[in-house]
């Protein structure tokens, strides 16, 4: 009866072992890891820095924006992207959208690529895996608040207008939450993340940043290609809008909700004019 007893917890714990290793496959299979590599300017070494960013990617909770954000790493998309701030959501960093190459025109910045918008994969967007919460230590793709169309209808046609830019929380957000798709986190015990993430919180703090307001002339066109991109140094408050007479401005029911309308950010720029905070490269492993 012994033996028989410990044949059965011995096949009881291989069958258990075995579950839990093809559980762990399985979810390995969907969790792709990739290291970011940064580099930012040390205000009081006076030099630039390179940091590493170890973050994990969750297909298995959005399939489609994982397989989107993860085929633009390997294609060197977010290359030389700019971490910056948006005055009217300052408890984030974004990344993504905006890149500089020096030139005199909109002070040296541009826009990366347009990529194809991505349905919503959070709660309110027609998907239930996806609603990791919306603080630090998560990833999330950042979107409009209305349909990017000539439209700009509220409600659900806006949860499908994130496409490529990450906003990465500094503070806990949980108005966001359900409604942000979060693809992806990154361990706020790792050394290398705690080193990189306090580099970019302290260049902000220490206001080592430039503010610049954004803006749009023309008319929308078809899916916003009617649209000229500007930047100027300055505050949003000192921006006339009555020098432009064709100064983009959404209807105005919707005039708050879209990125379109002139807006105020801030860019860490060192004492030499220089970027002073962007990512230089990514390996998805």
């Amino acid at each position: 009866m012994s033996r028989l007893k410990k044949l059965f917890i011995n096949v009881v714990a291989i069958m258990l072992a075995l579950v839990c290793m093809f559980g762990l496959t399985a979810c390995g299979e969907d969790i792709e890891e990739v290291d970011i590599s940064i580099v930012m300017y040390d205000f009081e070494d006076e030099e630039m820095k390179n940091y590493t960013f170890e973050i994990e990617l969750y297909r298995h909770l959005a399939p489609k924006t994982v397989d989107a954000i993860s085929s633009y790493l390997k294609a060197g998309y977010y290359n030389d992207t700019v971490f910056y701030k948006m005055s009217n959501y300052r408890n984030q960093f974004m990344i993504g959208d905006l890149k500089y190459d020096g030139r005199a025109e909109n002070e040296g910045f541009y826009l990366n690529d347009k990529k194809p918008n991505i349905q919503g994969e959070f709660k309110y967007g027609g998907t239930t895996g996806s609603n990791l919460k919306n603080q630090k230590g998560s990833i999330g793709l950042w979107r409009t608040w209305a349909a990017q169309d000539s439209s700009f209808n509220q409600g659900s046609t806006g949860m499908n207008t994130g496409s490529a830019t990450w906003f990465i929380p500094s503070y806990t957000m949980s108005s966001y939450n359900d409604y942000f798709c979060v693809f992806g986190q990154y361990d706020v015990n790792d050394s290398d993340n705690i080193e990189m993430f306090d580099a970019l919180t302290k260049i902000f703090t220490d206001v080592n940043y430039e503010t610049y307001v954004i803006y749009y002339t023309g008319d929308y066109g078809t899916n916003g290609d009617g649209l000229t991109f500007h930047c100027v140094k300055g505050k949003l408050e000192d921006f006339d809008k009555d020098r432009f007479d064709d100064l983009f401005e959404t209807k105005e029911n919707s005039s708050e909700y879209v990125c379109y309308n002139p807006y105020e950010i801030q860019v860490p720029i060192n004492s030499d004019g220089e970027i002073a905070a962007k990512i230089i490269g990514a390996k998805v492993k």
